[in-house]
């Protein structure tokens, strides 16, 4: 059975993270833990009660929540954690072995909010589990191609493949592998044919100057429904917003993310 870990903190965004993760597995087995991370300023004297009544409000929401989702085949719990968001989903993720780890990102600046500062981005720098991104306003689909963006072999060597691969499989999805780099390189290109598992048609952007706007044109060309990039040491996904490359612009994913870790 599948393990999925989804933090809400009962906005929409959270909702719909909850509503795609429900989807995402279609009549496989499935065991969704919805985590809210409660907390309070207040001085010690209140924190008590305080903390009572935070702990019963989110228990009905939770239970609300459930109810909504109470119709798709999956095993759900719930589960309430106290302050410091990012470390509370990084340590229960770890120590309750979750597959993937799915939340929503409010946002219109997609990566840039991502990775750079939002709790979603704190937790997939501080974790090794799969981290699944919904942007706000998507609307669930089928996900019938996931293109998977590279630029470094050594990477992709060093990743595991088997949840994309097994996302693939589960719905049916064509991987399409992208090749961004700013020139050429035959090296990448013959270590790509070798991702078998994977059964990807593998496609190229060179340098163009303008990742950001080749990535989505990719995207929408090929009626993608999730991007697959990798977190490493020598991070590609830091290196989209850095000064030497060209992802000075907001890069908007319209598109669910999954992050895989080296």
């Amino acid at each position: 059975m599948k393990k999925i870990l989804v933090p809400v903190d009962f906005s929409e965004t959270s909702e719909n993270a909850l509503l795609f993760a429900c989807s995402l597995f279609g009549s496989s087995a499935v065991e969704i833990t919805l985590l809210h991370i409660y907390g309070t300023q207040s001085t010690a004297l209140l924190m008590k009660s305080i903390d009572g009544f935070l702990i019963k409000d989110a228990k009905e929401k939770l239970n609300a929540l459930v109810e909504k989702v109470k119709d798709y085949k999956v095993h759900l719990k719930i589960q309430l954690a106290k302050n410091y968001p990012v470390q509370s989903i990084v340590t229960l993720g770890k120590n309750e072995n979750y597959d993937y780890i799915i939340m929503g990102t409010k946002g219109a600046s997609g990566l840039k909010e991502v990775f750079l500062g939002s709790v979603a981005g704190g937790v997939i720098a501080k974790t090794k589990i799969p981290v699944i991104v919904i942007p706000t306003a998507y609307t669930n689909k089928h996900i019938n191609t996931i293109v998977f963006a590279v630029n470094d072999i050594e990477l992709l060597k060093s990743v595991n493949l088997e949840p994309l691969h097994q996302l693939a499989k589960i719905n049916n999805s064509r991987i399409e592998i992208l090749q961004v780099a700013e020139k050429q390189s035959l090296e990448l290109s013959e270590a790509l044919k070798e991702v078998k598992s994977l059964d990807a048609k593998v496609s190229h952007i060179y340098g163009s100057g303008n990742i950001n706007k080749d990535i989505n044109d990719y995207l929408i060309k090929n009626n993608a429904r999730l991007l697959c990039l990798i977190r490493g040491k020598k991070d590609y996904i830091d290196r989209l917003f850095s000064d030497s490359v060209t992802l000075k612009q907001t890069f908007n994913s319209p598109i669910p993310l999954i992050i895989l870790h080296e």
